[in-house]
């Protein structure tokens, strides 16, 4: 081996070392911030389908418990990350919030944020990732289909084409185009009301 070539070599370590090192003191230096603006994204998500909550207290996930009660009812393709609980001023029990992924979005995986109160009435819902097709099933982060559920109450709702999500709270109007999306983020809804009728009780 020449002097020429382990020269080289040591100068492509030295390279590696100082580029590794370098990005290792980026990653520290932007962790917190990165990871206080996700806190606060998903804090204005649970405030926006909780609003009159004074605050939010994390509730420990049993996802083996969860799995069971989503498979009982036909919804274990649906996967929960995070529940709190949303309480008063005065810490009284008002509901949960539930994030939750469905995977079979046209686009692949929709997660989203779900208020439930406490009788099994649903707030409404918050997207927090969502990557499907502009102008049809993107139209799931609009007001026009989150009112399918916001201030409704059923024990499972139902997607339908005929426009009658208008008359019926149980069922939630398809989106035009976008039946696949409105399906996914229904399963997903009916996955929390599920579940947090399990934490309440099973009143």
């Amino acid at each position: 081996m020449n002097k020429s070539l382990i020269s080289d070599c040591i100068k492509l370590f030295v390279i590696t070392l100082v580029a590794g090192l370098v990005l290792g003191f980026v990653y520290n230096v932007t962790k917190s911030p990165i990871a206080a603006q996700e806190e606060k994204t998903k804090q204005e998500a649970f405030k926006k389908v909780f609003d009159n909550a004074d605050s939010f207290k994390p509730v420990k996930l049993d996802t083996k418990d969860a799995s069971k009660v989503l498979k009982a009812a036909d919804l274990g393709d649906n996967e929960f990350s995070e529940i709190v609980e949303a309480v008063d001023a005065s810490g009284k029990h008002l509901g949960y919030v539930i994030s939750v992924t469905n995977p079979n979005g046209y686009g692949g995986d929709i997660s989203l944020s779900v208020g439930v109160k406490a009788d099994g009435t649903v707030n409404g819902y918050e997207t927090l990732s969502i990557n499907e097709t502009a102008g049809l099933g993107m139209k799931a982060k609009e007001d026009a289909f989150k009112s399918n559920f916001k201030n409704k109450k059923a024990d499972k709702f139902e997607v339908v084409k005929d426009g009658s999500g208008a008359k019926d709270d149980a069922k939630a109007d398809a989106i035009s185009g976008a039946t696949i999306t409105s399906r996914a983020v229904t399963s997903a809804v009916n996955s929390c009301v599920v579940y947090s009728k399990s934490l309440e009780g099973g009143k």
